[in-house]
């Protein structure tokens, strides 16, 4: 699995991803990048409670 800041990473780089290549993730992908960014935030989130819960 990635770590926090490896997540943060992914999901900063999402947000930053041109016009041209966000057409063609989406054409490669059944999900959007905006589902993507989404998804990776939901796995940063599970993180801290994980490590918050122990």
């Amino acid at each position: 699995m990635f770590t926090n800041y490896e997540l943060a990473t992914i999901f900063e780089a999402l947000i930053d991803i041109t016009p041209e290549a966000r057409s063609l993730v989406e054409e490669e992908l059944s999900v959007s990048v905006p589902e993507l960014r989404a998804k990776v935030l939901r796995l940063i989130n599970e993180g801290d409670d994980v490590s918050n819960g122990d």
